[in-house]
């Protein structure tokens, strides 16, 4: 699995993706989990994995919307409508799977990123 935004949010916008998951230009496949509770936040970065999903799995009225989008290789049909002319390959491909994730998850963009 690969965080592709390169870092940790607040979790309240999807942010400018790096290129790692995408130079290769080889097939994704975008996951959203939309994670919701009152008392702790999703976004607990500093946690290692099996302590952060023992905790997070024992807090009460929380919720996890889970939203798997189908895998995606880009074709030659892609680039010809989604490359702009200052976008390397990879850009586009990070820009286009951010914005496809951003509409079916309701998530906004923040074109800001993780340097």
């Amino acid at each position: 699995m690969i965080h592709a935004e390169g870092g940790t949010t607040n979790g309240k916008f999807l942010i400018k993706f790096k290129k790692g998951a995408f130079v290769s230009l080889l097939s994704i496949w975008p996951k959203v989990h939309k994670w919701d509770s009152y008392f702790l936040s999703g976004c607990t970065g500093v946690i290692d994995g099996l302590p952060h999903y023992v905790l997070v799995s024992s807090i009460p009225f929380s919720t996890l919307t889970k939203i798997e989008l189908p895998i995606f290789r880009p074709n030659e049909y892609f680039w010809k409508h989604h490359q702009r002319e200052d976008e390397e390959k990879w850009e586009t491909y990070s820009r286009v799977i951010r914005g496809l994730m951003s509409e079916v998850s309701g998530i906004p963009t923040l074109e800001v990123s993780i340097e």
